[in-house]
């Protein structure tokens, strides 16, 4: 079976199909202009509602619901068309779909009392299928045995429930005809479109975008208000920036306080943002940045939702078990300790009624949250930033520590301008403190060490929000650097702290490294390789290894488990066709003692730069 993350590794996430032609509009089937027509010029950029933002970011614990016919099969919404099910088979999974178990009341009812704030719902995924009564396609829930608006029914229970409610809508559509380059995403097909247009008429992108505001008008008049949009599904060619704009200021219009998240605009003109990194560009499109795979790093700057699924295999259902609920807690809180929101994917059987064993985990990981809750709801993430050690999150002047490491009773912190005037732990316990001018240090008893994070309050003199967030310096910063460089010129510029220089590898060096002095032996555990401003596909390092040793008369070690994209560095996998800075930039291995440490690049498309590469203890 090919597994959401197997299919992470060539693209991104998804969501839902589109239309047959005997149910489009006949406006639709008169309009036979060019194929590829440029859009017309769009105005500036509609700003997003900054208190709807703020409102979103606070509720911090989502689910995400993929759900449509594909749960007949038992296999992964959309990329398992034509890969694992022919496409004329896949496409026609609807005329079996019939939840005679769905209860949508009993459905946000549950999710309300396990914790969740908001719900995001798949109204439709790549593979085109509407799971509400849509007016511009046969291709719907309408017309399968259960012939229920399910999208209809989840709003409705959201607003009696009070739990927002957001969409997540693909703008790549495998079954329309009109969306061209949908079908061959990375290197893969996924089956031929579900019609054909009448004789004579050509695909046209154009018309498939009015097709698609047509539903998104749908949507937001008839199932409104929306929290938020989760758009996804724009690599096609004819997908640009400034389509993104025209419909995130679209969207501005059919309800103006909603907001939207970056993959609205995410081809930038074949510039694809993936899975698990901040879009740089000054002027990227969206209001916050949604990323899968990997945990993304602490970010401030730009509001951000990590997603991973409950079974770790799938947002659809397929059979299986699901991962303990403490590795979903753990993702909310290390996810809210890095200043993001946490989606956590579920979804149903066929019948339509959620799994008993997905419900019981649901409610001992409440369990967790109902205790300790107030460290993560409506908070912002710092002023520490956090490592694969400790994290922090704050609301006014109290900062809530937490303690990923239960064998970390002694935490050694970054200094603060702000005077510390009381710690204790989060449920009264007492831990002791002290703090200095170059740093803080908090001790607590082994004994009260929980999982998967023991929380310990600061109070501060002053607001914790208003401090700009402070972290461990690197071990290598300012240390002697060396490289496979004739001209060792650049060679302290990766470890210097300026983002505006970089080692640059010199042409025609096969397999180009650059060694760190750390002066002692220390231990490390953790590093960051900064390649350069525009972080993506356009970067060039496909493969490394990271290699230590104590002193410079050993031989040098190469670390077994530094892991890029969850994979060792040493497999051979199509995953590396694609860059390192698109999946993993942050690279986490067991600790291990050396003084010197060394980054060796296997594979690349061109001379790597790099800006900056970080190496922590944790």
């Amino acid at each position: 079976m090919i597994t959401r993350r197997q299919i992470l590794g060539q693209t991104t996430a998804g969501a839902a199909i589109a239309g047959m032609w005997p149910g489009v509009p006949a406006a639709f089937a008169a309009d036979t202009k060019p194929y590829n027509n440029p859009p017309p010029d769009v105005g500036p950029l509609i700003p997003a509602d900054q208190q709807a933002l703020t409102r979103f970011m606070g509720l911090r614990y989502g689910v995400f619901i993929h759900w449509n016919p594909a749960t007949v099969a038992g296999k992964e919404i959309s990329w398992s068309r034509e890969r694992e099910i022919p496409s004329a088979e896949y496409d026609q999974l609807y005329k079996r779909f019939n939840p005679v178990d769905f209860n949508a009341d009993a459905w946000v009812r549950m999710l309300k009392e396990v914790g969740f704030r908001y719900l995001t719902f798949v109204p439709k995924h790549h593979d085109g299928f509407a799971m509400w009564d849509t007016k511009t396609s046969d291709y719907s829930i309408m017309n399968t045995p259960f012939g229920r608006d399910i999208v209809k029914e989840i709003s409705v229970a959201c607003k009696k429930h009070k739990m927002a409610f957001c969409l997540y809508y693909s703008i790549a559509d495998f079954y329309h005809p009109d969306c061209i380059g949908a079908n061959h995403a990375n290197g893969m097909y996924l089956g031929p479109k579900g019609y054909e247009l009448p004789a004579g008429v050509k695909p046209d992108f154009d018309r498939y975008v009015t097709y698609m505001k047509m539903q998104l008008k749908e949507l937001s008049q008839n199932y409104g208000p929306v929290t938020a949009w989760w758009f996804d599904g724009g690599w096609m060619r004819d997908w640009t920036h400034e389509r993104g704009v025209d419909l995130l200021n679209y969207m501005r219009m059919l309800q103006r306080d909603t907001i939207v998240d970056h993959r609205v605009g995410c081809a930038y003109n074949g510039r694809v943002y993936l899975p698990t990194w901040f879009p740089t560009d000054k002027d990227y499109v969206g209001d916050f940045a949604v990323l899968e795979v990997d945990m993304p790093r602490f970010n401030r700057d730009i509001p951000w939702e990590y997603t991973t699924p409950a079974n770790g295999r799938s947002y659809c259902w397929t059979a299986g078990p699901y991962l303990d609920q403490d590795v979903w807690v753990d993702n909310f809180v290390k996810s809210a300790c890095g200043d993001g929101n946490y989606l956590l994917g579920i979804s149903a059987p066929a019948n339509g009624r959620f799994e008993p064993a997905l419900v019981d985990k649901l409610a001992r990981a409440n369990l967790w949250l109902e205790r300790h809750g107030e460290s993560l709801f409506e908070t912002r993430g710092g002023p520490f930033k956090r490592t694969s050690g400790y994290g922090a999150t704050c609301k006014g002047k109290r900062v809530y520590l937490h303690v990923f490491d239960q064998k970390l009773t002694t935490v050694k912190l970054p200094p603060l301008p702000a005077k510390i005037v009381a710690c204790s732990m989060l449920h009264g316990d007492k831990v002791s403190f002290t703090q200095a001018a170059d740093g803080i240090t908090v001790t607590i008893d082994p004994n009260a060490m929980e999982s998967p994070s023991t929380i310990v309050i600061l109070d501060l003199d002053r607001s914790a929000e208003a401090l700009a967030p402070v972290g461990d310096v690197p071990l290598n910063r300012g240390v002697k650097a060396t490289s496979s460089n004739v001209d060792p010129a650049t060679d302290g510029f990766a470890c210097d702290g300026n983002m505006r220089t970089a080692w640059r590898a010199e042409p025609g060096t096969k397999q180009p490294w650059i060694e760190f002095d750390l002066g002692a032996e220390k231990t490390i555990g953790r590093a960051i390789l900064f390649e350069g401003a525009y972080e993506g596909e356009l970067a060039n390092i496909h493969r490394y290894q990271v290699d230590v040793r104590a002193k410079d008369t050993d031989a040098w070690k190469r670390i077994d488990d530094v892991k890029t994209w969850g994979f060792d560095t040493s497999e051979e996998e199509d995953f590396y066709e694609w860059p390192v800075s698109v999946f993993k930039p942050e690279m986490r291995f067991t600790p291990v003692s050396a003084r010197y440490v060394r980054v060796k690049i296997l594979r690349m498309v061109a001379p790597p730069v790099i800006h900056s590469f970080e190496i922590y203890e944790r």
